[in-house]
């Protein structure tokens, strides 16, 4: 799964959301897709770690620490996701940018019941995919918005009847993706 291959599912009842899927520290985290304005390496941040991009500054915000998750550490696969809204925007540091995926509505499935805590506010659910178990982050939650009941529906996306061959594609501006690919696979120090 790739941004420029991205999977498409099969949608019964026409409702979906579009996650960019990511590695944070061994863990898969799923962010709604409709407000990701970008990725960029970790270059692309000044030393006081905002991103200048397209006339917008992102702040930059330790999304795994928030998430109470161990990053796995700044690596040649690091990318910085520019993600927000009209109100607010952000960038989170992610070990590995895994891909865009549509998820049929109906295959989010909401946390177990043990889960009580502040793990509500900071995830929306979850969905398995064949290769790994992606934690939905609340896209609220991760740029400091008020909490929303609901906050998926906002990102529901509709399919129409057209074959996955020809689903719409949404286009994500990728900043040096090609300089990525060339760069060397040791640590980055």
């Amino acid at each position: 799964m790739g941004l420029r291959g991205q999977r498409a599912v099969t949608i019964s009842n026409g409702h979906a959301v579009r996650f960019l899927v990511t590695s944070i520290g061994g863990s898969s985290v799923a962010l709604p897709a409709h407000w990701v304005r970008g990725i960029v390496t970790p270059a692309s941040a000044g030393p006081d770690g905002l991103v200048a991009w397209a006339g917008m500054q992102y702040e930059r915000t330790d999304l795994a620490a928030r998430l109470k998750i161990i990053s796995g550490g700044l690596s040649h696969d690091t990318r910085l996701i520019l993600y927000g809204n009209e109100e607010k925007a952000r960038s989170f540091a992610v070990d590995k940018v895994l891909g865009l995926l549509d998820v049929e509505r109906a295959l989010i499935c909401p946390l177990p019941p043990q889960f009580r805590g502040q793990e509500r506010e900071r995830l929306l659910g979850f969905f398995v995919d064949p290769s790994f178990v992606a934690l939905i982050a609340n896209p609220f939650w991760a740029l400091e918005l008020p909490l929303r009941p609901q906050a998926l529906e906002i990102f529901a996306i509709r399919s129409s009847e057209r074959s996955p061959s020809e689903a719409e594609s949404i286009h994500l501006p990728a900043v040096a993706m090609d300089e990525a690919l060339s760069m060397s696979t040791g640590p980055v120090s």
